[in-house]
């Protein structure tokens, strides 16, 4: 008997369906497997833990009294009259009394600009003492016999008066008595291009027991 050759198509299905019937048994064997050495799961039930809440009580409500708006009076509008309406004669306007002083008043200068402490300001003219105050001897310091020299620097205003005082150095037991001799002094101000201008100068204050009396 005559055995007649397999078309190659057909060759090729039938060994494609072999394939897929192994890969569909070993597919099975695989979960068959996995479903036999899995261990079984157990559900634990952990007890209900009980918690107590407290309440808390709430403070009352607050109400806050609204305060009344006041009434605003509408601002009046003048109404234009017509002209039959008739103007008693007798009805004048005041007249408007100017105070010639308050209209010729000139406005005031603001006040000039004070120099920051030890900044120089040029001026052509220095300061000049008019009324110089020399200091009281503490009589502290004249019973224990000391001495010594102050140096301090006074800040001349515009008008000649001593604005502020800075002590820059000697015996603290002396600054008082300086600061107070410098604040009662006054000086002719320095002046740039004839303009008074406020301007530092430094100071020396000597203190000797022979000035003391």
């Amino acid at each position: 008997m005559w055995k007649t050759a397999m078309p190659p198509a057909l060759r090729d299905r039938r060994a494609a369906a072999g394939a897929a019937k192994k890969a569909l048994l070993l597919a099975l064997l695989v979960h068959l497997f996995g479903l036999v050495s899995v261990p079984e799961y157990k559900i634990r039930i952990r007890a209900v833990e009980e918690r107590k809440i407290e309440t808390l009580e709430l403070p009352p409500e607050l109400t806050v009294p609204l305060k009344e708006r006041p009434e605003i009076p509408r601002p009046v509008v003048p109404i234009e009259a017509e002209d039959d309406v008739e103007v008693p004669e007798d009805v004048t306007i005041a007249e408007t009394i100017l105070d010639a002083e308050t209209v010729a008043r000139p406005v005031a200068e603001p006040p000039p600009m004070l120099p920051a402490f030890d900044q120089f300001v040029p001026y052509d003219s220095k300061p000049e003492f008019i009324h110089y105050v020399t200091p009281d001897y503490p009589e502290l310091a004249r019973k224990a016999g000391v001495e010594g020299s102050v140096s301090a620097k006074l800040l001349v205003g515009t008008d000649g008066r001593v604005l502020d005082v800075r002590i820059m150095s000697g015996p603290k037991i002396f600054h008082d008595c300086v600061r107070i001799a410098a604040m009662a002094s006054l000086l002719a101000p320095a002046k740039q291009r004839d303009k008074p201008v406020a301007v530092w100068i430094a100071l020396p204050y000597r203190f000797t027991l022979r000035d003391a009396g």
